[in-house]
């Protein structure tokens, strides 16, 4: 039975393959506005501003922390293994750190619904 089911699926693919779709692709190249500078209401959401401000400081935090733990690294690498190792875990601590912090960032931001 699932044979017979063939032909009918391989034309209803020809079909949808042919249909017109209507694309339309922008080719330049522009960031998202995300509501800094003089697009931004000074009466508007305050709440998802410092939190999008949070986002950012996480972010930065964790930049720092990595090349901090990079840092131990290398230092271990010139003979003090116990440096390295230092690093290492470092970098485990500082990615649960940074994504814990922005799943917090993320909640928050769905609880108060901004």
């Amino acid at each position: 039975m699932p044979l017979e089911l063939l032909p009918a699926a391989v034309d209803a693919a020809h079909l949808a393959a042919v249909l017109p779709a209507e694309v339309t692709w922008d080719v330049r190249p522009r960031m998202p506005d995300w509501g800094v500078g003089g697009s931004q209401d000074p009466d508007g959401d305050p709440i998802g501003r410092f939190l999008n401000i949070a986002q950012g400081v996480v972010v930065v935090i964790g930049v720092i922390g990595i090349l901090y733990s990079a840092a131990k690294m290398a230092a271990g690498k010139l003979g003090r293994s116990e440096v390295a190792a230092e690093g290492v875990g470092g970098v485990v601590w500082t990615v649960m750190g940074v994504s814990l912090m922005l799943v917090a960032v993320s909640v928050v931001t769905t609880l108060v619904g901004a």
